[in-house]
């Protein structure tokens, strides 16, 4: 198919949002569409935007190694910081059910020691 011959091409409004739902239910990825049907992936976005339900993530831009390099640090302490925050939770659910108990054997005067 050549340039022209794509520019000229329309989809119909039924078609792009049959390809939204199949992206939204992961059956395809926003690539495959683009790749299968010689569409840009910014065209598929806006039918996303303008048909899903989802909303997109907004793209980051990575203009050189450092930036990358930096993206994947704050997403791995990121990661780190919410697995704390689990662990922390887990701790408070843990101490508090500790401090019923205590309360249901001791007596209601426990705090109060």
């Amino acid at each position: 198919m050549t340039t022209e011959e794509r520019r000229r091409r329309r989809f119909s409004e039924e078609f792009r949002k049959e390809q939204v739902k199949l992206i939204e239910a992961g059956k395809v990825t926003i690539q495959e569409v683009s790749k299968l049907y010689q569409v840009k992936t910014a065209n598929v976005r806006e039918w996303l935007k303008k048909f899903g339900k989802i909303k997109l993530p907004e793209q980051i831009i990575v203009s050189n190694g450092k930036e990358f390099d930096r993206i994947r640090e704050l997403e791995k302490e990121n990661k780190r910081l919410l697995e704390h925050i689990g662990k922390q939770q887990v701790e408070l659910v843990y101490k508090n059910e500790l401090l019923e108990l205590a309360k249901e054997r001791l007596g209601e005067d426990f705090e109060k020691k």
